[in-house]
């Protein structure tokens, strides 16, 4: 038999069900990424430059000589 109670729902579909007890920073983290996304789908080159600039500098600063 079954046990429907341990074979539990993935988390998504929990918080999808649930929005009211996601916690303040899941929804900060989320309204982020939305925003980010947003960004991304109206001003597609400005976000692509943004990537670059911020990969090229991580990269020479964390670079390992």
């Amino acid at each position: 038999m079954v046990d429907l109670a341990r074979a539990g729902f993935p988390s998504e579909m929990v918080r999808a069900a649930h929005p009211d007890q996601s916690g303040q920073l899941e929804r900060m983290a989320e309204d982020a990424v939305d925003s980010v996304s947003r960004y991304v789908q109206e001003q597609p080159v400005s976000a692509l430059m943004w990537a670059l600039g911020i990969g090229f500098v991580l990269g020479w600063r964390l670079k390992p000589w």
